[in-house]
């Protein structure tokens, strides 16, 4: 399961132009993947990919990133049988997945908004593309389903909505527990 997260710097101006930018994160996340797993040094395959578009954190900050399920292997553009990933570690070299992609949503900034100036330390600070093993990719599925076919947050976890906040619950990512968030309804 890779992860490409858009940096802080361009959040404002992906909520601004909601459209353009989620389309091209999704797009410019799966060609950084196919774009390295065509290379015979990674891969020479076209893998399966399955992606999924996030915009909120479990705490309901605001926060686009992508979700990408990968094959671990691939087609060949000749016709061979499914080719095995190369390196048993790892599918591609993560930190040249996140140049790529850096480079691909750089150009796509500018082609779909070229009159919005995005801050220039952007294209040059290091992006996030997290990689981790799914295994068969089972658990991956059920997680980003969640995503896929429920809302943004369940009732279940809303505690208290009263004269205007709500408080909710949610697990917190580093340390697995449980913590609770009061936001207005707006």
């Amino acid at each position: 399961m890779l992860t490409f997260t858009l940096p802080a710097e361009l959040r404002s101006l992906a909520f601004g132009h909601q459209k353009n930018v989620y389309g091209a994160l999704l797009r410019c996340a799966a060609q950084s993947v196919l774009k390295l797993t065509a290379d015979p040094r990674w891969l020479g395959a076209t893998p399966t990919v399955l992606g999924v578009l996030h915009t909120w954190t479990r705490a309901m900050l605001y926060h686009p990133h992508v979700h990408l399920l990968v094959s671990a292997g691939g087609l060949a553009a000749d016709g061979q049988p499914w080719i095995a990933a190369k390196h048993p570690a790892f599918l591609v070299p993560v930190r040249a997945l996140s140049v790529v992609f850096r480079a691909k949503m750089r150009d796509a900034f500018h082609a779909l908004l070229p009159d919005v100036q995005a801050p220039s330390r952007v294209w040059l600070k290091l992006w996030v593309v997290h990689c981790q093993h799914a295994g068969a990719g089972t658990k991956v599925l059920e997680y980003l389903a969640r995503y896929v076919f429920r809302v943004a947050i369940t009732n279940s976890r809303i505690e208290a909505f009263e004269h205007g906040p709500i408080t909710f619950r949610y697990r917190d990512n580093r340390t697995q527990q449980m913590r609770r968030v009061c936001l207005p309804a707006e």
